[in-house]
């Protein structure tokens, strides 16, 4: 079974998030988590999309986290590169829509190794004509 290519609002949101942390010096940016993520990755993940509107129709209003990936290992470095990032990277999805919070995580990814990395919750502009 094959379907249509995607069209739509998610596809421009995640084009326009994209587009901004490729704007971000040092980073290597991705439309999705890469298969061996190292320092300085970059990617959309999509986090929740709620449905807001009356009975005549539904608005969809998605949320994404942008996740930057930090060097692990020595962890005054690891800080000191997501503290330098953190308001980089916010500055740049502010184009993109509202960003709503920032926060450190882990990641796991399928080789079990956890990587520190940055995560900044964006809403992106509902009309896709303001997303970049």
């Amino acid at each position: 079974m094959s379907l249509a290519a995607p069209i739509g609002p998610a596809v421009l949101a995640r084009t326009a998030i994209v587009d901004a942390l490729r704007t971000v010096a040092g980073l290597n940016v991705y439309a999705t988590a890469p298969d061996s993520p190292v320092a300085f990755d970059a990617f959309p993940r999509w986090a929740v999309t709620n449905y807001v509107g009356g009975r005549l129709s539904s608005l969809a209003v998605h949320e994404y986290d942008a996740i930057v990936v930090l060097p692990a290992g020595y962890e005054p470095d690891t800080v000191a590169q997501g503290d330098s990032l953190l308001d980089l990277v916010a500055s740049a999805l502010l184009d993109v829509g509202e960003v709503q919070a920032a926060d450190p995580i882990s990641l796991t990814f399928q080789a079990g190794s956890a990587v520190p990395a940055l995560r900044v919750r964006i809403v992106p502009h509902l009309n896709s004509q303001n997303v970049r």
